[in-house]
């Protein structure tokens, strides 16, 4: 069996999912494959076909490469905080000068698990560490290519927005993955980009 293009009906081979000439996705067919059609595929020249029709990435997965990144964030934090932690104690034994020194220091290495957190999903394939882990990637619907370090600031600028309103803040994306068809949340909505099964890219 093969896939089938709805759209300019050319056939591929099996292991095909995207047409790469209109980037449609295939369906399953018993047509047999066209002597001119490419027998190879590789996603990175799909770059110019924008708008594909990519599934829900498993809400399971999603949730184990959140929980991943978040270890990852708490680590980058612990020397911000020991740092913090000795300039109360500074403070509180009255030695002003190495209490400014710690907090400036503080303060620094707390912008380190802030970036993490911002352009994470722009590392190698669109793949923050977790999602790597748990193959996923973010992609980018407005190029169609794995998601950058500036698509990941947008999407991920928006959770660190939402968190600091009260209560309700940090539930709105959770929701928004659930609730909705794709899985985008308001985050993904912003930077027009979606996450996604790894294998849904590459074939």
């Amino acid at each position: 069996m093969n896939n089938l293009c709805p759209i300019c009906k050319n056939s591929y081979p099996p292991d095909v999912k995207f047409c790469i000439n209109d980037g449609a996705r295939l369906v399953a067919t018993d047509i047999p494959i066209q002597a001119t059609t490419p027998q190879t595929h590789n996603p990175f020249e799909r770059q110019s076909q924008v708008g594909q029709p990519y599934y829900k990435a498993s809400l399971g997965n999603r949730f184990l490469a959140l929980l991943l990144d978040s270890l990852i964030f708490a680590g980058l934090a612990i020397p911000a905080a020991v740092v913090l932690v000795f300039a109360f104690i500074a403070a509180y034994g009255n030695e002003e000068e190495l209490t400014i020194f710690l907090c400036i220091l503080g303060g620094i290495l707390t912008l380190v698990p802030i970036a993490f957190q911002l352009v994470k999903d722009g590392f190698g394939k669109g793949q923050s560490p977790g999602k790597k882990a748990l193959k996923l990637m973010v992609i980018d619907l407005d190029t169609n290519m794995p998601c950058n370090k500036t698509k990941s600031f947008l999407r991920n600028l928006t959770i660190l927005v939402l968190g600091i309103v009260p209560f309700v803040g940090g539930l709105i994306e959770p929701i928004m993955v659930f609730a909705t068809k794709d899985g985008r949340r308001l985050g993904d909505r912003a930077a027009n980009t979606m996450v996604i099964e790894k294998s849904d890219y590459f074939n």
